[in-house]
């Protein structure tokens, strides 16, 4: 019986609602459940373990062509050293705001739920906003996707088409760098087929930690809104449907609890994800400008500059969605002053309302460590940035 009740309510837990993202934070090992952190730090040694391999190489490389003043290979491994920075950095700092990021799901959660028991016009907020973190959540799956299979497709087709036309030809690895201890063959048989599949497993390990932490930012942010909108509608409601003063008061004071409890969830998300804001705008900046510079070595490399694409989308999209929480924000204190006010007399509702008003003015930013504010003017400073130290690199 319990579980038909839950089968025709139309709102459902974050689980259910958000199943991509929810689905991801448990493979990648930072979905929030006080019981099994250990367990997940546990895990995540061994993932680590097992790509110890690729990391020793990786860095060996790196400090090799750093040593000898290769730009261009330093250029391509910190490259792809930003995704893997990014994924460690992840893991450990989601684990380490595990309490705090379980809160946000459980208030998510939590509204959820309530919206069942509203009105249609209440639900038509929710749909909207249900929708816009869904479309976060797509986003922050295909970017991750694409990221990975850059390199394994290219690789892929270029072996296959070079194969159809020669017998003897060139193998083309996921990341071309020099092995320590088998470069001499590195490319024979089977230690390329045994480093190819070795990479390929490392790589998809990514997609789960990307998709789902940094889609559950475009998910709360869309949720924060939600709230926002609920509460000014229900001032709005309010000055209409009430039938005397003291229901009048009554719904302001659940009013002015919703929109404490909002602006609870805005400080929640900005103490959760300051860290990792800061740390996308850092390390963002330099993937795009080494990309850039792949692109002016090697003209239009379809790696290098589809890797660029997903890296300024990568950036995009938190700043995007931080925008449209900032301009929600400064429209909320307008919403507010469309209610129908100017038909109560009463002095204590105008007190109600101005208090109100004045707490909805306060700016709804979202800063990386109180460092750089996320909002699409950031983004267009981040990609003259970018640009800037391309043309610093390629003036040398």
């Amino acid at each position: 019986m319990n579980q038909l009740k839950v089968d025709c309510m139309k709102y459902k837990s974050f689980n259910e609602t958000f199943k991509l993202c929810s689905f991801a934070l448990a493979l990648g090992l930072i979905y929030p459940n006080r019981k099994t952190v250990c367990i997940r730090s546990t895990l995540f040694f061994f993932v680590l373990l097992f790509n110890f391999g690729t990391l020793f190489w990786f860095i060996w490389y790196t400090v090799k062509c750093l040593w000898q003043l290769d730009i261009y290979n330093s250029t391509r491994n910190i490259t792809v050293g930003v995704i893997i920075i990014l994924f460690v950095f992840k893991t450990i700092y989601a684990n380490f705001k595990n309490d705090m990021f379980a809160s946000l799901l459980e208030q998510i959660n939590k509204d959820l739920l309530k919206g069942n028991n509203m009105e249609e016009d209440y639900q038509e907020i929710y749909d909207y906003y249900i929708k816009q973190g869904l479309f976060g959540q797509k986003c922050y799956l295909w970017i991750p996707v694409i990221l990975t299979l850059i390199f394994p497709t290219y690789a892929g087709i270029s072996m296959t088409y070079e194969s159809l036309r020669t017998d003897n030809f060139k193998k083309v690895m996921l990341h071309e760098m020099d092995l320590k201890y088998i470069e001499d063959k590195q490319y024979d048989f089977p230690y390329f087929e045994l480093v190819f599949a070795y990479y390929f497993f490392g790589i998809c390990a990514l997609v789960p930690n990307f998709a789902g932490f940094d889609g559950s930012f475009c998910i709360a942010t869309s949720h924060l809104r939600m709230k926002i909108k609920l509460m000014t509608h229900s001032i709005q409601r309010a000055f209409t449907d009430s039938k005397d003063i003291i229901e009048l008061k009554a719904r302001l004071r659940t009013c002015v609890k919703d929109h404490q409890e909002a602006l609870e969830f805005y400080t929640l998300i900005q103490k959760l994800y300051g860290g990792w804001l800061f740390a996308v705008f850092l390390l963002t900046s330099f993937l795009i400008s080494c990309n850039l510079y792949q692109i002016y070595l090697t003209g239009i490399d379809p790696r290098y500059t589809m890797f660029a694409a997903t890296g300024v989308f990568h950036m995009y999209t938190p700043c995007y969605f931080a925008s449209c929480l900032i301009e929600l924000g400064e429209q909320s204190s307008t919403d507010i002053y469309c209610a129908k006010w100017e038909n109560w007399t009463d002095p204590t509702v105008t007190k109600f309302l101005i208090f109100i008003m004045a707490r909805a003015q306060k700016k709804l930013l979202l800063n990386g460590l109180g460092i750089v504010t996320f909002n699409m003017e950031t983004f267009v400073s981040l990609m003259q940035t970018s640009y800037s130290f391309f043309t610093l690199i390629t003036s040398k």
